[in-house]
Parts: structure tokens; C-alpha cells; sequence
């Protein structure tokens, strides 16, 4: 079953759940943590014939604190993945490793009492590690950029715990790398 299948299985199941459930929403205000799983899907081209398409499964962490139930303030680290890809030419390839931190501002809407819509925007510091094989020569590169990022997400308000699913884009300069990350995972509200 794809990703998408099971986070679309696991919305409707959190919707079926949180209208089970007689408990109110409470204020999202103070201090938050989370764990996802994330599928990164990586689009990479090189100035030589490697370019790939390829996705990855990863996890991620974050945590942050909402100063009203509107505006909030986020870190995290996100595992962007690993990929790998054969050129065109016979001996051509690279492999590619890339993780990030993050810092944004977080804008939170609530549309129903445990149901809320939010956007980030803010920075990821991205470090990849590439190693690449082009006409017989060897290039190992560590590079680390700071790109802006935005993302768009849901969250369903169990209480304290809380279910989110999450679509947000990083288009790096890092060897010319863009990724789509789809998240999918529970929040913890202190």
C-alpha cells in the first residue's frame, strides 16, 4: 500500500476517532513535541549525465512553542534520505545523503474544535553528502546550504496527544537537489 494510502487511511480513522470522542479540544498554547515518518521523493540533476527521480522513507523530530492558539515557533531535524543513480555512460553514478535542521514560524488556524489547519515558513539547514563516480573520477562533496522552505498541514487535536499529516518542499542549491516531503505523524502538547 502507498504512503499516501495510509495516511489518508490513518486521517479518516483520526476523524471517526476525535468524533468518538466526547473530550473537548483544549488550547494549543505552550510547548509542543513530535516524531514523523516522512516520504521524501528527491529530484536531482548533475552538470554530467546523473540525474534521478527516486524516493526515500525517514524520519524526523521537531518540537516548539505556540504563544497563542494563532502563532507559534518550530525546530526540527529531518532525515531528507538517501538516494542513488546510475548515469547514462557504463561506471557513471552517485549516491547522495542529505539531513536538515530547521527553524520556523508557525501560523495555526482552528476550522472546527479538533480540527486545525497550519502553515510554516522559515529555513532548513541542509547538509548532503554526495559521492559520485563521473569518467573514471571519484567526488566525494559535503555540502551545507540554508534554503527557505514553506508547508501546509492538518492536525487533529486528540488532547494531548495529536495526529498531523504534512506537505512541504525544500529546492536546494546543494548539488542541485529538490525534494517534496510528505509527513505523516503525533505531536505531544506539554
Amino acid at each position: 500500500m502507498k504512503l499516501s494510502h495510509w495516511i489518508i487511511a490513518g486521517a479518516l480513522s483520526s476523524v471517526a476517532l476525535t468524533g468518538a470522542t466526547s473530550a473537548l479540544a483544549d488550547e494549543d498554547i505552550g510547548w509542543y513535541a513530535g516524531i514523523s515518518a516522512n516520504r521524501a521523493s528527491a529530484d536531482f540533476e548533475d552538470e554530467s549525465d546523473i540525474d534521478f527521480d527516486d524516493s526515500d522513507t525517514a524520519l524526523g523530530i521537531r518540537g516548539g512553542y505556540m504563544f497563542s492558539d494563532i502563532i507559534g515557533v518550530e525546530v526540527g531535524y529531518l532525515d531528507l534520505g538517501d538516494f542513488s543513480a546510475r548515469g547514462d555512460n557504463p561506471g557513471n553514478r552517485i549516491d547522495l545523503d542529505a539531513d536538515a535542521f530547521s527553524a520556523a514560524l508557525v501560523l495555526n488556524w482552528s476550522v472546527h474544535d479538533q480540527i486545525d489547519l497550519y502553515g510554516k515558513v522559515g529555513a532548513y539547514f541542509v547538509d548532503a553528502k554526495s559521492d559520485s563516480v563521473v569518467a573514471g573520477s571519484r567526488l566525494r562533496e559535503d555540502d551545507t546550504e540554508t534554503e527557505a522552505f514553506g508547508a501546509v498541514g492538518i492536525e487533529w487535536d486528540l488532547g494531548q496527544f495529536n495526529l498531523f499529516g504534512e506537505l512541504s518542499k525544500v529546492d536546494t542549491d546543494v548539488n542541485d537537489l529538490s525534494i517534496d516531503i510528505v509527513t505523516a505523524g503525533v505531536k505531544y502538547e506539554f
